[in-house]
């Protein structure tokens, strides 16, 4: 009696210690593909600890471009990952059971940039142009804009350069003729006399930009923390979008960038976080075409493949 009083206590410790799990002590590792004033709902829930009041710990991991977070979500050092919609694509093509569930935001925020000289993309051939990675969201951007004015990419020159404020260094350094920038630094780039080649949204009206993904076999089998996530995600959006002067203090404290620009950023993309979990799903087909036609997908995949509508039905409402 003495010596099971004596595992119990012992038990009960460890416990107290956090040596083992208890329920309020359920991870999700969460993985954001860059510092984005698009995950700025991510960075309230962070800030109003909104994941804790349902009993999560949610740990944010921060990738220097989709590839890599798909990667860590491939190889389960990630659960959920937060992540332009096209980056997910190539891995359900490649056999990868990823699926989107749950928009984050819906905005084409991209705007092509180029050197002073180079006025027009009938002069693109030979130019170079910056991405992040080979198979991010920035390369597909750059190929689809270069197709849109009938360029093939095989006429330019196409280098891997990191995140955004790399690619606009390596364009002041002229390293590069031109690269996709998003706010704020398409207001410095303005600013700073660098040309304007094409607003995205001229050929992207709609576009599922940022989305929650995960594998199928996780949602399955973690549906009740996933429901709980969302839910606290949810009263994030919510609190987003009714505090704006809290919600831009958070965006200066996470995304880095220059108070200045804070406000135009917020009223920028407040519109684009649905409450609802709403994927703007009109461009993914087209997206899908463009990437088997140019033999960048192993197979074609369809709509539902690549979205999983069930929490946006139950919770959406």
């Amino acid at each position: 009696m003495k010596k099971r009083s004596l595992a119990l206590g012992i038990i009960a410790l460890l416990f107290f210690l956090g040596f083992f799990p208890t329920q309020s002590d359920a991870r999700i590792i969460v993985g954001l593909s860059s510092v984005n004033v698009a995950f700025l709902p991510v960075y309230v829930n962070e800030d109003k600890g909104l994941f804790k009041s349902e009993g999560l710990d949610v740990l944010l991991v921060l990738f220097n471009a989709g590839a890599t977070n798909l990667q860590a979500l491939i190889g389960g050092d990630v659960q959920i990952m937060g992540s332009a919609f096209v980056e997910t694509i190539g891995g359900r093509a490649a056999g990868v059971d990823v699926t989107n569930f749950w928009g984050i935001c819906n905005l084409m925020p991209f705007q092509l940039y180029s050197q002073p000289s180079f006025k027009s993309m009938k002069d693109a051939k030979g130019k170079r142009f910056a991405i992040s990675r080979f198979g991010s969201l920035t390369d597909f951007l750059t190929r689809a804009t270069l197709r849109h004015f009938n360029i093939d990419p095989k006429d330019v020159t196409i280098l891997q350069i990191g995140s955004t404020p790399a690619r606009f260094a390596a364009l002041a350094a002229k390293g590069v003729d031109a690269s996709i920038v998003w706010f704020p630094v398409t207001e410095i780039a303005k600013f700073q006399g660098y040309n304007k080649l094409l607003d995205l949204k001229e050929i992207f009206p709609e576009w599922p930009y940022e989305t929650f993904a995960a594998r199928e076999s996780y949602l399955r089998k973690e549906k009740d923390q996933v429901t709980k996530f969302l839910r606290a995600y949810q009263r994030g959006v919510k609190y987003t979008l009714d505090n704006k002067d809290d919600a831009v203090r958070i965006m200066k404290k996470y995304v880095k960038m220059d108070p200045a620009y804070a406000p135009a950023g917020y009223d920028e993309y407040r519109d684009s976080f649905p409450l609802n979990g709403q994927i703007a799903e009109k461009a993914i087909p087209t997206v899908i075409d463009q990437e088997f036609e140019s033999g960048r997908l192993r197979k074609k995949v369809t709509v539902e493949d690549m979205v999983d509508r069930s929490f946006m039905r139950a919770m959406g409402k």
